[in-house]
């Protein structure tokens, strides 16, 4: 059971990828009057992520307290036990109950916009709840995929869809990022205006929310590909880029700075406001790197020698991703190998030899990991369960003691790697087995990021670490994005009663308790999960993969 709620409402405003590296100079500078408002009322903290630090994990992590450990979602993808396989997740695959339903079991009222590894949606929950882009989507939000289908059509007749995935992120296109700020500008002031009309109707309809809470992607994506024009100190920073390019995330932070105002605006300002983000983000460096190569150099991983079927997979693959419109993308993925998790998991697998490999990775830079090849856990494994942890620490002495080459204009000798974990000594939970045996935490150069790429087996001359070339700076599938994650989101608080805005959570993970403190509710520990639909049909699942895909997390 909660008890019942308190008349204090919450108002939370979710910025993707948002960091105080940004936010700070910007609000210094005068161009951010709401955040600056903001900030006279409460001192801004960093708001550590989860690890790894990516949307769904944390995300999750938001909405239902849990570690990703405890609550088992660590990527877009998951491994399936026992195969070389992958699926695409999504909540049905989350254990624990959400911040906005356990708000809904005590009787109040929720709008919940746009936040990430919501979808399907509890169908049970009061009010509204839209999914975030992991909904599967075509030519726009799908009423079907929120909570209250009915009350979405009306939403979306008078202010349009939630979502409308008219930007290709792939970046390939001549002129992209000329004209992306545009469209990245119209969405936001899209989903603002959608979670006002929203708001409106559910208070004609005497439906007072308790909850609020609305995520912004778009901050995110415009920190993936402009950073290095905002920033004069990335190495892939382009000297040459025009104007627009260079106030590209000035412009969607400002942008987005009257979109939570508006917000806070339309909600009340007696109410708690909240600003967080689920990461942070910083540049990546000129620098990528291919941890399936680094194990092979080392002798953990064997290729076959005739292993054509990958290639042909990662062909297929790349040819509906860079030379076909959305539409034929997805029936290329349905059509080919059945499903789109099937195609991705033979173009990340395919043509290795198992019997003499110790270990291998997804190469998946949304969650940087090895996992040991175990004889009776793996479908082919070559190690004995009695040589794993043996196995292991080979592979993280393999990783540690990697080394930047030096490159023309870069330094050499630094390590590749920060850190290199047993997964029990990052995650504890019932599903620690869902993450790779090693978790990888790429060290930074200058204060760059690496990028984690696939490796280029097509190219037998390709070495573990590979310097961009001058053309290659602006990021993109096999070079990574000029725009990087970072471990620390940010948090600040404005309006509600002091009490309420006194201790910061000391993690993504804490909002929830917080903000169920601040309504005056706690959830009973043995509160059953809300029920969860289906995952992904086949359809759904390619979707969801091109979707994705042109956001840039899978290459």
């Amino acid at each position: 059971m909660v008890r019942q709620l308190s008349n204090q409402r919450v108002l939370i405003v979710g910025l993707d990828g948002a960091d105080w590296d940004v936010l700070r100079p910007l609000a210094a500078a005068g161009r951010l009057p709401n955040l600056t408002a903001w900030l006279r009322e409460s001192a801004p903290v960093p708001l550590p992520s989860t690890a790894p630090p990516m949307s769904f994990p944390a995300w999750s992590s938001f909405a239902t307290g849990l570690e990703p450990g405890e609550h088992g979602l660590f990527d877009f993808t998951q491994k399936l036990p026992g195969r070389y396989r992958l699926r695409f997740v999504n909540a049905a695959d989350r254990a624990g109950e959400t911040l906005w339903h356990r708000v809904a079991r005590a009787g109040r009222d929720v709008l919940v916009l746009g936040v990430p590894a919501s979808f399907p949606t509890e169908a049970d929950v009061t009010g509204l709840v839209v999914p975030g882009f992991d909904a599967p989507v075509s030519s726009g939000s799908d009423p079907r995929s929120a909570s209250d289908p009915i009350l979405y059509e009306r939403v979306a007749r008078l202010a349009g869809p939630w979502m409308r995935p008219v930007l290709d992120e792939d970046a390939r296109a001549s002129g992209w990022h000329e004209c992306a700020v545009a469209t990245l500008l119209e969405q936001v002031d899209r989903k603002t205006g959608f979670a006002l009309e929203a708001l409106r109707q559910l208070r004609e309809a005497g439906r007072e929310p308790a909850l609020m809470a609305v995520v912004f992607s778009e901050s995110d994506t415009v920190a993936h590909h402009y950073w290095r024009d905002h920033d004069p100190a990335s190495p892939r920073h382009d000297a040459s880029a025009s104007a627009l390019r260079r106030g590209a995330v000035t412009a969607v932070y400002e942008r987005l700075d009257a979109a939570a105002g508006a917000l806070r605006e339309a909600f009340g300002d007696d109410a708690l406001a909240i600003l967080l983000s689920d990461h942070g983000q910083g540049g990546a460096s000129r620098r990528v790197v291919h941890l399936n190569r680094r194990l092979a150099e080392c002798g953990l991983l064997r290729r076959r020698r005739a292993g054509g079927s990958d290639l042909a997979a990662q062909r297929a693959r790349n040819l509906a991703l860079r030379a076909l419109p959305p539409r034929a993308r997805q029936a290329v993925f349905r059509r080919l190998r059945g499903s789109a998790a099937r195609l991705e998991s033979a173009a990340r697998f395919g043509g290795f030899d198992w019997s003499a490999s110790a270990a291998f990775s997804e190469e998946a830079n949304t969650q940087p990991g090895v996992w040991i090849n175990v004889r009776g856990r793996e479908a082919d494994g070559a190690v004995a369960p009695a040589d794993y942890e043996r196995a292991r620490r080979d592979v993280i002495d393999a990783l540690l003691d990697w080394k930047l080459p030096a490159a023309v204009g870069l330094a050499g000798g630094d390590p590749v790697v920060a850190r290199a974990l047993p997964r029990e000594a990052v995650h504890r939970g019932p599903f620690v087995a869902r993450a790779p045996d090693v978790v990888v935490e790429l060290a930074l150069e200058g204060g760059y990021a690496h990028s984690l790429v696939p490796t280029p087996w097509s190219d037998a001359t390709a070495r573990a670490i590979r310097t961009l070339g001058d053309g290659e700076l602006a990021g993109g599938r096999g070079r990574g994005m000029n725009g990087t994650h970072r471990p620390r989101g940010i948090w600040l608080v404005a309006g509600g009663s002091r009490a309420s805005r006194a201790e910061p959570p000391a993690s993504i993970a804490e909002v929830g308790s917080v903000v169920l403190g601040v309504l005056g509710a706690e959830a009973d520990a043995a509160a059953p999960d809300p029920p969860q639909a289906a995952p992904y049909t086949a359809e759904e699942e390619a979707r969801v993969a091109a979707r994705l895909r042109a956001l840039g997390y899978l290459e």
